[in-house]
């Protein structure tokens, strides 16, 4: 799914910086709502082949996500300190945070850590000093974070936390959990508060997502591990809709793609999960999420009239440049972490597998013994 985790970051610097006008490719919010689906079934897989522990799944994501997030947010500081350089905000802002506690302590956390980012949509500072909350991200303090699109990593971080524990429940109990959090969303979106902030990226609402990935890897786990023609058929068929996904009725956009891309997510991976070239793309899609607002910002800054395709190049050279500066060694440690703590499962089992039910187990031993 590496091909299409690129295509939808493409997405979103498209939604930043409109470089396909006119396209209906689909919108940056929609298409990060697709990438909670895909990672839902990456975090399933993980587990399911890689894995003894929370702990060793813990620090793995950490070293995937966490090097590659302080140094784009290094830059976005630099740029911004140093040179006055922000797709949103500037220097003379900044300054006016850092002397309002409140409001120095929420950027400075959710900068760090990234969690809560998604708060920041729904708090702004208060004329008197403070923070207030509001209904309208128009004026909040999402504009003047480093990286703005930090939120999205602070859901999936919520995810993370709760992966180990949910690839050991049964398949209902995760179906029961995902329809739980659907109908939510969609009660959320039929009521009078649907155009709140709050509820623009509130992670209850958006958990389906992640569980149908879940749901999505059981269905590829059962299914034969040699690629289909259909396979294919289904990845063009993915493709096609991203770039048409922005002509649906907006009241269904945000079930549109993430919805599609459940349904051929087993089908699609199957067919690219031996390619070298989809893998690369994958891991460059990360560093060019969090760096493509920098590398917009830096030609709305030098250049009177920036084209996008040249910035789109540029970000895509810098992810380049990141994934290779870092990739090596963070795969090191992983495979240090992975072997130190090896599976005591045979080759081929399934190493955080879903508990048995007691009474399937009892059944199970009777049947041996007779």
């Amino acid at each position: 799914m590496g091909i299409i985790r690129l295509l939808l970051a493409f997405a979103v610097f498209n939604s930043h910086f409109p470089t396909l006008e006119g396209a209906p490719i689909v919108n940056g919010h929609e298409a990060v709502l697709t990438f909670f689906a895909i990672s839902g079934f990456y975090m399933a897989l993980i587990l399911d082949r890689s894995y003894r522990t929370a702990r060793d799944f813990y620090l793995s994501r950490f070293l995937t996500l966490y090097p590659i997030y302080v140094l784009a947010l290094a830059v976005s500081l630099g740029l911004l300190t140093s040179l006055d350089v922000h797709s949103m905000t500037n220097r003379a802002t900044l300054k006016g945070i850092l002397s309002d506690p409140a409001a120095f302590l929420v950027m400075a956390w959710t900068s760090a850590t990234t969690f809560g980012q998604e708060l920041l949509f729904s708090l702004a500072r208060a004329p008197e000093g403070g923070l207030q909350f509001v209904t309208s991200s128009r004026t909040a303090l999402w504009s003047d974070a480093p990286l703005i699109q930090g939120w999205s990593l602070s859901l999936e971080l919520t995810f993370y936390a709760l992966a180990p524990f949910m690839v050991r429940m049964r398949t209902r109990t995760v179906a029961a959990l995902g329809l739980a959090s659907l109908a939510l969303k969609i009660g959320i979106m039929l009521s009078p508060v649907a155009e709140v902030a709050f509820y623009k990226r509130f992670f209850p609402l958006e958990f389906w997502l992640f569980c149908g990935g879940v749901l999505a890897y059981r269905v590829h786990r059962r299914l034969s591990p040699d690629p289909h023609l259909l396979d294919y058929f289904l990845f063009i068929l993915l493709v096609g809709l991203i770039f048409t996904a922005d002509a649906v009725d907006k009241a269904w956009q945000p079930f549109f793609l993430p919805g599609a891309t459940l349904c051929v997510l087993p089908l699609v991976f199957r067919a690219f999960k031996r390619l070298d070239f989809d893998r690369l793309t994958g891991k460059v899609s990360y560093p060019f999420y969090l760096l493509h607002y920098s590398v917009i910002a830096l030609f709305e800054a030098y250049e009177d009239a920036p084209e996008g395709w040249h910035i789109l190049i540029a970000g895509l050279a810098a992810a380049l440049a990141v994934h290779f500066l870092f990739n090596s060694g963070i795969e090191t440690l992983k495979t240090k972490l992975r072997r130190r703590h090896a599976p005591l499962a045979p080759v081929g089992e399934a190493v955080l597998q879903p508990v048995p039910h007691p009474r399937r187990l009892t059944r199970r031993m009777l049947s041996q013994r007779s």
